[in-house]
């Protein structure tokens, strides 16, 4: 005798209620519910499982490969050591990545699709372009205040040359992504009147070298917090470094 719940299938005996007499009988009619063969729900929680472990072991080997790329650099770092960072043979490395250099491009392509996300939101957040341009300054350099962050920002600048050439035309889009919307920025500036005339290429590089350069040599625990050196540089590149002189009256 079969009771009908919605979206289970139980079956009474006589010592649970709303108990089934085994767990096959369960999975076979839940099965049966769903219209999928019964040894197929067994077998698709099993494979969930084993993705969701595989998607941490590949999250683990790209989160150590990051500490590993910032402190030697992506040559000087060997597979034997994030092997022993990792704590699996270079054969299990491989199982979720071809090559080093796989691996690098994920870690890429990452950073890339975060600066990316945080300055889409900023964008979509700051509908006045002067305030907008501020803030997408201050985004940036937010991300360098924290150190995991701080490290994949140095790779995806610094690594980059060292990806084989289709992997890095597919980062390279992400980095002309980022110039182009401040770039964008700046030209609807100009258009409005509200900023000097200038060329907006020139003036799009000035400000993404001027906030690339941080990661190099800020530190969390340094003389100036990342908010009061954001302050700073967007004053500057907002106003520049000579004084204005007060108008005389006649």
């Amino acid at each position: 005798m079969v009771k009908n719940v919605p979206g289970r299938a139980f079956f009474l005996d006589r010592s649970n209620k709303w108990g089934y007499k085994n767990k096959r009988s369960f999975i076979l009619m839940r099965a049966m519910t769903l219209g999928r063969p019964g040894l197929n729900v067994s077998a698709n929680r099993k494979n969930g499982m084993q993705n969701m472990k595989a998607k941490g072991t590949k999250q683990k080997i790209i989160e150590e490969a990051i500490e590993l790329f910032y402190e030697y650099g992506f040559t000087k770092a060997s597979t034997r050591q994030l092997v022993g960072k990792v704590g699996m043979t270079s054969s299990a490395i491989y199982n979720h990545f071809s090559n080093k250099e796989e691996i690098l491009f994920n870690i890429i392509k990452g950073a890339g699709d975060k600066v990316l996300a945080v300055l889409y939101q900023t964008i979509e957040k700051y509908t006045d372009p002067l305030v907008c341009l501020r803030q997408m300054i201050a985004a940036m350099l937010y991300l360098f205040s924290d150190g995991g962050m701080r490290k994949e920002i140095a790779i995806f600048i610094d690594e980059l040359y060292q990806l084989p050439e289709d992997l890095r035309e597919l980062c390279n889009r992400q980095h002309r992504e980022i110039f182009t919307l401040f770039r964008n920025k700046i030209r609807e500036l100009d258009e409005m009147g509200k900023i000097n005339p200038v060329d907006h290429t020139v003036a799009a590089f000035g400000v993404l070298g001027a906030m690339l350069w941080v990661y190099h040599w800020f530190r969390d625990n340094g003389r100036l917090p990342m908010k009061d050196i954001s302050d700073e540089l967007t004053r500057l590149l907002f106003d520049g470094l000579m004084r204005r002189e007060p108008m005389t009256a006649f």
